[in-house]
């Protein structure tokens, strides 16, 4: 509700430590005519893959709300080139998810037209490793090793400060854990700005006057 009151973006850097590898922008909206509340998304960010050159992988989507602030779309687009490859042409794979319809959707597109018809399973586990096996079957394997004693993420949110240039405001402190890790934690402000965040994984986020 905070960050949609507001509608102020978040632009944010992604770092490996001191070393940025991506930027993430965040806009939250409240369109008029009757459209769903939405948040919509956009960034990059420069991988190193096993075995292979760094490759720059680039989103975009949104995530479309009800009024009561369940889902009721989200979409995402990923768009990646071959880096062995000089040259290559981009690939992409766009992502539908519509819970009412208990359906996901997803494209993948390439420079091969032939292949670029949509695909459609259910949100359930045997519909996500039917769609992670045709996307990429080595998925499927890390999915289904990675959800053998998986439990539900627990979401929480508390009163926090931070100390930017000298002065301490007020945040609200967001963390999102599962089994006793904590997968994403961030700072939000009082006018529904992202001030920082910080991953598992090991990436943290912060704008262009913050450094992690």
């Amino acid at each position: 509700k905070l960050l949609l009151m507001h509608e102020q973006p978040s632009d944010l850097n992604i770092y490996s430590g001191k070393l940025p590898l991506g930027h993430l922008r965040i806009h939250p909206q409240m369109p008029t005519g009757g459209r769903a509340r939405l948040i919509a998304f956009v960034g990059d960010l420069h991988v190193m893959l096993p075995g292979m050159e760094r490759q720059r992988v680039t989103w975009d989507g949104e995530l479309e709300l009800e009024k009561n602030l369940a889902t009721r779309r989200f979409t995402m687009g990923l768009t990646w080139r071959e880096p062995t490859m000089r040259n290559a042409p981009a690939s992409r794979i766009q992502i539908t998810v519509v819970p009412a319809e208990n359906r996901l959707t997803w494209t993948l597109l390439s420079s091969d037209p032939r292949g670029d018809e949509p695909h459609t399973s259910t949100l359930d586990d045997a519909g996500l490793q039917r769609a992670l096996r045709e996307i990429d079957p080595s998925l499927q394997t890390l999915f289904q090793s990675q959800t053998r004693s998986i439990t539900p993420p627990v979401i929480r949110a508390l009163q926090s400060s931070m100390l930017i240039h000298g002065e301490r405001i007020d945040t609200y402190l967001v963390t999102i854990e599962q089994s006793g890790q904590t997968l994403l934690e961030f700072d939000v402000s009082q006018l529904g700005q992202i001030l920082r965040a910080k991953s598992l994984i090991g990436y943290s986020l912060a704008p262009d006057d913050l450094v992690p």
